[in-house]
């Protein structure tokens, strides 16, 4: 079996402006894979992932634009192949979690997480595939909250599961063009994102990684990136969500 070759690879990855997306854009990188960096907003943060890549010898652009929506996920892919000629690789990483009792979630709160978490994956995979003529691979960022829901992230909790089975979906769909799809669900990652959960309830981090996982520790940015890295490198890995960092009984 031949590895997934990242010679003269292109890769767009979502959200990449800090957290999960910057570290798989730089392990990228690191393989020899120009990155098309992202975010919706927040230039000063992109543009330090695209410094950092290139400090460590990749190549890398950038895009700022609202994958919630269509128009921003084209105007992403086209900055792919404008720069580069080609895609091969798709990291649909963009997400949102806000915190509300169920019955208390209103439209507002409801479409923007279907909208980030949902129809992005959506919107961006229909873009990449048109252009990913030699085969191509695209990793869906899922969470665990997709198959362990968290109190207070119900419809976060139920976008992530249905990443989980779009994943499958795609993977079925897209095998006869020779483009794979796989899925990664991370626990509690340690991002911005990830903390804010146990700062909104008062909790510890490190007391609850402790008590509520089996290595006791919150997993790494960088942990997931080299899960995705081994995960695109894997000729026959298709369809399937693997998930990192799961609890004491999981």
């Amino acid at each position: 079996m031949t590895l997934y070759d990242f010679k003269n690879r292109v890769a767009v990855v979502t959200g990449s402006g800090r957290g999960i997306g910057r570290a798989i854009a730089i392990r990228l990188a690191r393989e020899g894979v120009r990155v098309v960096v992202n975010a919706k907003k927040g230039l000063d943060e992109v543009l330090e992932t695209v410094n950092i890549i290139k400090e460590v010898g990749g190549e890398a652009t950038y895009v700022l634009a609202d994958v919630s929506k269509r128009e921003g996920c084209r105007s992403l892919i086209g900055k792919a192949i404008e720069s580069y000629g080609r895609l091969d690789i798709l990291v649909n990483n963009a997400g949102v979690g806000f915190y509300s009792a169920f019955e208390n979630v209103s439209d507002d709160l409801l479409d923007k997480q279907v909208a980030v978490n949902f129809k992005s994956v959506v919107y961006c995979s229909q873009e990449a595939i048109q252009y990913m003529k030699d085969g191509g691979v695209i990793v869906n960022i899922a969470s665990l909250a997709g198959i362990k829901p968290l109190p207070g992230l119900s419809i976060y909790n139920a976008m992530k599961a249905a990443v989980i089975q779009l994943t499958r979906s795609m993977a079925v769909e897209l095998a006869a063009r020779s483009i794979r799809v796989v899925g990664v669900a991370p626990g509690f990652v340690r991002t911005k994102m990830g903390l804010s959960y146990f700062k909104l309830l008062g909790l510890d981090p490190g007391e609850w990684a402790r008590k509520h996982t089996l290595t006791g520790s919150l997993v790494e940015p960088e942990e997931v990136a080299e899960l995705v890295v081994a995960l695109i490198k894997i000729p026959s890995m298709t369809g399937e969500t693997v998930v990192i960092g799961s609890d004491r009984w999981g």
